[in-house]
């Protein structure tokens, strides 16, 4: 095998880098598209974590809504972000810790 090329040929140099050139384009395009694949997936985990705490915050405010109307159901526990929003939604007197001579 010789490195100089023979009767104008390509030497087995420029053949090994142009194969080696191929490769690394062919590892980066698959890197690139590894990372778009991760970023959609980090996004739709965002997307889905975002919907789940809005439906528990959704069935929180539900359950409470449900426990004001009816005495014997307990009040739903709420994460403490939730609560104050909830809370600051609701008419005064209102709510899980109303006075008991208000029921």
């Amino acid at each position: 095998m010789t490195t100089t090329p023979q009767d104008g040929g390509r030497s087995a140099l420029d053949e090994l880098r142009d194969t080696y050139r191929e490769q690394l384009d062919r590892l980066a395009a698959e890197r690139d598209a590894a990372r778009r694949q991760a970023r959609r997936a980090q996004a739709q985990a965002d997307v889905a974590r975002a919907d789940l705490a809005s439906l528990k915050s959704r069935v929180a405010e539900l359950l409470n809504a449900a426990a004001r109307h009816l005495p014997d159901l307990p009040a739903a526990e709420v994460p403490p972000a939730v609560e104050g929003r909830a809370r600051a939604e609701l008419p005064a007197g209102d709510g899980p810790n109303r006075p008991a001579h208000a029921a």
